[in-house]
């Protein structure tokens, strides 16, 4: 009997210890992705929120005219509004850049495929036309890197970086001995500032259709990340820039965010935002749910942008509920026909 409760104490110390490592090594990772979060997540997602409300400002509410109002002089290389908006492209570049190596989604699919539309549309000379707000990958890099620079770091692993001043960018773009003289001379930089400087209303900036393909592809960026983090960074919707010419092209990819909510045996409700903005959406989504396994029933609420699926009682609710938020994530792009 001594010897049977030595063994079921050994036993207990042994499954103590174990668990107990088990608590500090998810505490560590847990630890690991609240600061990647707080250095590369955050910052990327104050940099959208801003780009994307400057460039719907200009497109949708007549920004331009107030800039002509404020700035009536001519500016040989650009007016301090354009300079100000080349500012935010060069954050949301380089923010961008960081967080996709270092950041807590580096192996999301639905931010890298995002990202990738985004560099597609700066890029595309078939689908929009002109030179203004075309920037290759090598010239984002670089203006990212004169925009969003180290400071430091925090482990050997994990650098630290921070914008510079608006008033720095404008001084040093002026400086024809800045060592970033030769990216601010490019044609993709002469072209942005000349456009946003010669337009006087949205319709006739140069570029102004890739500029809204942009600004929605910003939104469904920023809207993704934002659940994914769990926080909001605005108050009130996003709004999207109307697309007046090639709208697949920047919609085409439409992420679905899936958090859930509750479950119970045998029933699992989850909330996807989508369902509240794109009405069209809930058709592919009872498709999606129709072709999953052990789903016996569900109900799709759009006002409440969520779904009650119910479920084989032989299938673990917690497994199913993992499933069932990565199938419909992952089953979230929509192209148009």
């Amino acid at each position: 009997m001594e010897q049977f409760l030595y063994v079921l104490s050994a036993l207990a110390t042994a499954v103590w210890s174990v668990w107990t490592w088990s608590e500090g090594q998810q505490n560590e990772r847990q630890l690991k992705r609240d600061q990647e979060a707080a250095l590369y997540a955050n910052p990327i997602l104050l940099a959208l929120a801003e780009l994307q409300s400057r460039l719907y400002k200009i497109l949708e509410e007549d920004e331009l005219a107030f800039y002509k109002r404020e700035y009536p002089d001519q500016y040989e290389f650009g007016s301090p509004a354009a300079v100000e908006v080349l500012y935010h492209f060069g954050q949301c570049f380089g923010w961008e850049h960081h967080a996709l190596r270092y950041g807590p989604n580096t192996k999301d699919p639905t931010v890298i495929e995002l990202i990738r539309k985004i560099g597609e549309t700066l890029e595309s000379r078939n689908k929009f036309s002109g030179e203004a707000f075309r920037f290759g990958y090598d010239e984002r890099v670089s203006l990212g890197e004169a925009v969003v620079r180290r400071v430091g770091e925090v482990t050997a692993v994990l650098p630290v970086f921070e914008s510079i001043p608006l008033y720095q960018f404008e001084q040093e773009i002026s400086d024809a001995q800045s060592k970033h003289a030769p990216l601010y001379q490019s044609k993709a930089v002469r072209c942005t500032l000349a456009a946003i400087d010669r337009a006087d209303r949205a319709e006739s900036i140069e570029g102004r259709e890739r500029l809204a393909a942009l600004q929605n592809l910003f939104v469904e960026l920023l809207t993704y990340l934002e659940e994914k983090e769990g926080i909001r960074v605005s108050i009130g919707e996003y709004k999207k820039v109307r697309l007046k010419k090639n709208p697949d092209f920047a919609c085409s990819i439409k992420p679905a965010v899936a958090k859930i909510l509750h479950q119970t045996p045998g029933r699992v409700r989850v909330r996807i935002p989508r369902l509240k903005t794109d009405r069209a959406y809930a058709n592919h989504l009872q498709s999606l749910l129709e072709s999953m396994e052990n789903v016996s029933s569900f109900r799709i609420n759009v006002d409440a942008a969520s779904v009650v699926i119910h479920h084989s009682p032989n299938v673990a609710g917690e497994d199913f509920a993992r499933s069932a938020a990565n199938t419909i994530e992952k089953g979230g792009y929509v192209s148009p026909a």
